[in-house]
């Protein structure tokens, strides 16, 4: 199966969906796994990957119990990103729901989905870059901050 990330781009690259204008991700995560920090910077390496325009400032939120952890982004062309990231319990299995919107159509994304259930859930980045100042600067100001303040 092709990673999330090239089925994406390739969909993006074939001018389907017309321009990326907003992103919106939740990702569940079983507590065994990753950090929802690090799975956060993953979605973030993503976004920023499939949007048409660099990154100019992002807000991120934690829930007191640190089960979710919720960022939004902003770019200079205008379009958003709303990425989500949510603890669940040990026994579920990570999945993802996703919705890219262009000004020409939309893609629509659940793993795993009913009939896809079995099928493992890949995220293939050849390079993540690591937004975690910035998300840790917003989460303890409550404000915006913008791409080049860290």
């Amino acid at each position: 199966m092709q990673s999330l990330q090239k089925s994406i781009q390739s969909v993006i690259d074939s001018g389907r969906i017309g321009s990326p204008v907003f992103l919106r991700s939740m990702l569940q995560l079983p507590v065994k796994d990753i950090s929802i920090e690090h799975a956060t910077n993953i979605l973030i390496t993503l976004a920023n990957l499939w949007m048409p325009s660099s990154p100019e400032s992002i807000q991120a939120r934690r829930s007191p119990d640190s089960i979710q952890l919720t960022t939004m982004i902003r770019y200079l062309g205008g379009q958003t990103a709303v990425l989500s990231v949510n603890r669940v319990a040990t026994d579920q299995t990570v999945s993802i729901d996703l919705q890219l919107i262009g000004n020409k159509g939309a893609i629509y994304h659940e793993t795993p989905s009913s009939r896809h259930h079995n099928q493992e859930f890949i995220i293939d980045l050849t390079e993540t870059t690591d937004q975690s100042q910035l998300v840790q600067q917003s989460m303890d100001s409550g404000q915006w901050v913008k791409w080049e303040e860290v």
